[in-house]
């Protein structure tokens, strides 16, 4: 992914613009790419500092520098250098030097015949123990393969990575989308809650939905994994019909706070999205506890409209008869998420839910009143699969 040195953009007022990218740029981006593919295609068994070497040897123009920076990031991307070796080479110098000052204060130093003897007790060619020696410096690590692609998709990589890297800033982004199935919002409400964004959802009374999106910028903590998160959720929103988002994010040294607007239509298939580890950890644990109660659960795909909360998104439904209870799990990240859905459990909810967070949010279980058709869960460290079941009964 890229990072915001590698964003071509400028200010405007209070907003951020990206630089166009035109057709003569697009075929420059891809004329560059190529360039550096085919350096990595045939460096697979070098040294990391000759394949950077060759990378930084492609001739360029000053005011591209910026542009082949963010591809070069791309096509290394796709690269896996070695980072562990069996032998340590801090202790193979050790041995290795030790002995040639041995052989040095014997008078019978042999380079060749010391290395030969190492390599020899540690069954390696002599040849590789001289690059073990230094294995555990970055640029000695060797690239061991390489997923090779077309020119073309890594500068399609780059126009959407521009976005992504923006919104690693952003302290809020409201989206607003448009699909012309029920399974397109479905999808990018997973992809918010696979990627554990804190998020609000409300319909708009003209069609579609709006999505409110808390950014990196507004937390206290954990911002870069939660920047990450934000970013990688950008292809399931460009998956929808139509979509536009304007983001309020903090450019620059100053971390001025500016606007940033994006929009566009169905760019690409939508991706099959797994279940957060947790969930499916989860969601397997329920499926041995509850079977035994004559209890099925799946993974839930309704969406509730809940006065004063907006869209509510389940993760996972159980049901046994015509009774079914929605679970959903709202981790660590927000205080106010719980409380909001308290505030709405007390008001009534579509349908029987328990709502499990993280006791790092210091929420107690006793907020919620015994008189309504919700529970709520609050776990320390891995949820518990009868703990859940046992507050599915309660409120069934």
């Amino acid at each position: 992914m890229l990072q915001t040195d590698h964003v071509r953009a400028f200010r405007k007022k209070d907003e951020l613009h990206l630089r166009s990218f035109d057709k003569k740029l697009a075929a420059r981006a891809e004329e560059i790419a190529g360039q550096y593919l085919e350096i990595v295609r045939h460096a697979v068994g070098d040294e990391r500092q000759d394949v950077m070497a060759a990378l930084d040897g492609v001739d360029l123009e000053a005011r591209e520098q910026k542009l082949a920076d963010g591809l070069k990031k791309l096509v290394l991307d796709r690269t896996e250098f070695e980072s562990e070796t069996a032998l340590d080479p801090v202790a193979l110098r050790e041995e290795v030097f030790t002995a040639a000052a041995l052989a040095r204060m014997e008078g019978d130093f042999q380079r060749e015949t010391l290395l030969e003897t190492v390599a020899e007790k540690h069954g390696v060619p002599p040849e590789e123990l001289e690059r073990l020696l230094y294995a555990d410096l970055k640029q000695a690590h060797r690239l061991l393969s390489f997923v090779d692609c077309e020119p073309s998709a890594i500068v399609r990589e780059y126009e959407l990575g521009q976005v992504q890297a923006v919104l690693l800033k952003a302290e809020r982004v409201t989206a607003s989308v448009r699909c012309v199935d029920p399974a397109g919002y479905r999808h990018l409400f997973r992809a918010l809650k696979f990627h554990r964004l804190l998020h609000r959802i409300a319909k708009i009374p003209e069609g579609g939905y709006l999505v409110e999106i808390d950014g990196p910028a507004s937390l206290f903590s954990s911002t870069t994994k939660y920047g990450l998160q934000l970013a990688l959720v950008l292809p399931a929103l460009r998956a929808c019909d139509a979509w536009a988002l304007d983001a309020e994010v903090r450019w620059g040294k100053d971390r001025t706070r500016l606007h940033f607007r994006a929009d566009g239509h169905a760019n690409g298939a939508r991706e099959e999205l797994a279940l957060p580890e947790e969930l499916s950890q989860l969601l397997e644990r329920l499926r041995e506890t509850s079977d035994k109660h004559g209890w099925s659960v799946e993974v839930a795909d309704a969406i509730f409209t809940v006065p004063g909360l907006g869209e509510l998104v389940p993760d996972l439904r159980l049901s046994k008869g015509k009774r079914e209870v929605f679970v959903e799990v709202l981790g660590h990240w927000s205080r106010d998420a719980v409380w909001k859905r308290v505030e709405a459990s007390e008001r009534g909810l579509p349908a029987p839910f328990v709502f499990c967070c993280s006791s790092r949010l210091r929420v107690s279980e006793d907020v919620l009143p015994d008189d309504v058709p919700a529970a709520l869960y609050v776990y320390k460290g891995v949820m518990s699969a009868k703990q859940i079941l046992d507050r599915v009964k309660a409120v069934a």
